[in-house]
């Protein structure tokens, strides 16, 4: 994952993401919305453009985000929503934020550009309150449903992307203690995705 890349294709993000109806977002927002209350924390881990946390801060959380690309948080910046943006790659942990201090935590569109998710779990359990909410996407590949890897490893144009086993992901909620409440499948044109909802011990 290289922030130069995503920084490259910034400016037609936004634009990409309604041209190949990419919805995930709003699906993601909609299997957390009964969960929110105006007032709340939401840390967006890998916030970009800031897609998929806008419909959180237009229920009124306050919003904060990190991500490695300095042109997408001029993006999010410039919308006016977040509260707080950190440039901030978020495989590097600890992540900048204190413990115990967001009520969400959301990384959406962001898993599959990454192969190892350990690290990223470990600091969901440390940032969030105890019962606080993480919502996070991966892509699914049924090859990996059954006696199969931890991840596939693919290649689009000059990027890596990684579909991850259900059965990694339960792994890495167990050894973190996050309780699975929601997951749905949804497809991004023709790949299939896995929206996750899941709590905080």
């Amino acid at each position: 994952m290289n922030a130069d890349l995503h920084d490259t294709y910034a400016a037609d993000y936004d634009a990409e993401v309604l041209t190949h109806d990419c919805h995930i977002a709003e699906v993601l927002f909609g299997l957390n919305y009964e969960f929110i209350r105006p007032g709340q924390r939401l840390l967006d881990a890998g916030i970009g453009s800031g897609i998929s946390s806008a419909l959180f801060a237009k229920a009124g959380l306050e919003v904060q985000g990190m991500d490695f690309s300095p042109a997408m948080l001029d993006i999010c910046r410039a919308k006016g929503f977040a509260a707080d943006l950190k440039q901030h790659d978020l495989r590097q942990v600890p992540w900048p934020y204190a413990p115990d201090w967001f009520d969400h935590l959301v990384c959406c569109g962001v898993m599959h550009f990454l192969s190892e998710l350990d690290g990223i779990f470990g600091e969901a359990r440390r940032v969030l309150a105890a019962s606080g909410l993480f919502a996070f996407t991966t892509r699914l590949s049924a090859m990996l449903e059954v006696g199969s890897p931890d991840y596939e490893r693919q290649t689009s144009g000059d990027f890596e992307i990684f579909s991850h086993a259900s059965g990694y992901i339960e792994m890495l909620l167990a050894r973190h203690s996050l309780s699975r409440l929601k997951r749905q499948r949804c497809f991004v044109g023709d790949d299939l995705f896995l929206s996750w909802i899941v709590q905080n011990g």
